[in-house]
């Protein structure tokens, strides 16, 4: 017998595939509050291990990822959580504001078995500044942030310290104002420590290394979790943790200097290890203008985190509040972000108490409260064991998130435009002369790479979305919808007339 489709059917048949299709073709972006977010998206997808990224932004609008790969690593297998192994290369991607390019090997040491914990800087110049640690050895490169798709383009890895501490998040880097370009790192052994080198030549040379840190005590036998950041006024501010004999962070310290790391003041101790403490550790800083500087740490529990403001450069500091009293977890992914107008944004990847789930989540200050916590990602393969977490402004209004899906091995990302920051303007790359190289390592975006799943609207009851504003996303989609759905008519009505 044979199947004539009625009106009413052909109509049922455009209404399911409108419903079906329509969001799998148009992006995922929806304005329906203050901030949109695009879904979790995976921008690794290699066979082999990828993890702990770190992410940049520059003055060209691009956002630059990197990460530690397995190269030569078997396939992941493990969803259990326990797949990512050390990589042994920094790979990279870059944003240009419409697609990633394709992962690059950039960094290889010969017979230097492990690249890892990566950190990134950017100086006034928009040249990228990368440390990370080898088996015991530090390591340096550099590349014009235009040029960083090419592995060409990064200068020869140069040893600048040894004797690595070989724990998490061991070196950090930063570039100042003046143009000098600072390093931090942990050391183990007998000379065990938090470190200072700086160097005056946009890393050619590096001067003699200024020890930060004070003698262990009794309960103190390790070094971990250093970050080093300028505020707005040049100054240097630097905080780690210490760690008892079996690994549980035992306290938390903070130093400056306030002429470039000439001199350092004594370093304080924020936080100690009580006995009846989970530990104490995972201390993340971050600058809010000249003067304002945050600090977030776990506090002795895995309930919460304590939050600490100094408002004069770091010189005193507020009591600590707990915060995130909803959220529990012993990893310290919890990056504050500051967009162009001063509003204060906070990622948080952690569990929610009352429901065990672990995620990346979302809040932000009014005045000097925090709203509740909303889901970014609670949902996707990557949620479950996300770890690793950071995050960047991008042109002033948007808001980069990368992490590690521990489970599967691989660099997830999202997305958030915040609708009432105007985007800054963004410079355009200078030519080099190398552009035919660099082009050379630029491919399509990889099939499947854009999301098609719904965005999470975040704080959409905060405030309505701004007038006369044209969800470009959905045009594109219901153009593309449209012509689907007439390619199926077409194809029925022939297919119902050949049969007549």
């Amino acid at each position: 017998m044979t199947w004539k489709p009625s009106w009413v059917q052909l109509a049922l048949l455009l209404l399911n595939l409108s419903v079906c299709c329509g969001p799998g073709v148009a992006p995922v972006e929806a304005q329906a509050g203050p901030i949109i977010w695009t879904a979790p998206l995976n921008i690794s997808n290699t066979p082999a291990s990828s993890g702990h990224p770190a992410i940049i932004t520059d003055d060209y609008g691009y956002v630059h990822v990197f990460w530690s790969e397995e190269v030569g690593g078997g396939p992941v297998r493990s969803r259990d959580g326990s797949a990512l192994s050390t990589g042994n290369s920094i790979y990279y991607t870059r944003w240009d504001g419409v697609s990633w390019t394709s992962p690059l090997d950039i960094l290889f040491v010969p017979a230097e078995a492990i690249a890892a914990g990566v950190a990134v800087a950017l100086d006034a110049a928009n040249r990228l500044h990368l440390v990370w640690t080898g088996q015991s050895n530090f390591y340096y490169s550099n590349a014009l942030s235009q040029q960083a798709v090419s592995a060409h383009a990064w200068s020869t890895p140069l040893i600048v310290a040894n004797n690595s501490a070989r724990s998490a998040q061991e070196s950090d880097i930063v570039a100042a104002g003046d143009g000098n370009l600072h390093i931090v790192y942990a050391t183990r052994g007998a000379a065990a420590g938090i470190y200072h080198i700086c160097s005056q030549d946009e890393g050619q040379s590096w001067k003699m290394e200024t020890k930060l840190s004070r003698s262990f005590d009794h309960l103190e036998n390790s070094l971990s979790k250093v970050q080093l950041i300028t505020d707005g006024a040049d100054r240097l501010h630097v905080v780690w943790q210490t760690n008892q004999e079996q690994g549980y962070g035992q306290a938390i310290y903070y130093t400056r200097s306030v002429d470039g790391g000439e001199t350092w003041e004594a370093p304080g101790q924020f936080e100690y290890r009580d006995p009846t403490d989970t530990f104490v550790g995972w201390p993340y800083i971050t600058a809010m203008g000249d003067s304002e500087i945050h600090l977030i740490y776990v506090n002795g529990s895995n309930v919460g985190r304590a939050h600490r403001v100094s408002t004069d450069g770091g010189e005193t500091w507020g009591a600590a509040q707990d915060i995130l009293t909803t959220m529990e977890g012993i990893n310290g992914y919890i990056v504050p972000l500051v967009d162009a107008t001063g509003q204060r944004h906070l990622l948080v990847n952690m569990r929610t108490r009352a429901e065990q789930k672990v995620g990346i989540y979302y809040t932000r200050w009014l005045g000097d409260n925090l709203l509740p916590v909303k889901p970014l990602d609670d949902f996707s393969p990557a949620a479950s064991s996300a770890h690793y977490t950071a995050a960047a402004v991008r042109l002033g209004n948007e808001l980069h998130v990368v992490y590690t899906h521990l489970g599967g091995a691989e660099i997830w990302y999202l997305r958030g435009t915040v609708l009432s920051v105007a985007p800054l303007v963004s410079l355009s790359p200078p030519l080099t002369g190398t552009e035919e190289i660099i082009s050379e390592t630029l491919s399509l975006p990889t099939p499947g790479m854009e999301p098609s799943s719904p965005t999470r609207e975040v704080f959409a009851d905060i405030a309505p979305p701004p007038p006369n504003t044209i969800n470009r996303g959905f045009l594109i989609g219901v153009g593309t919808t449209s012509l689907l759905l007439a390619s199926v008519v077409t194809a029925i009505w022939v297919f119902t007339l050949r049969k007549q």
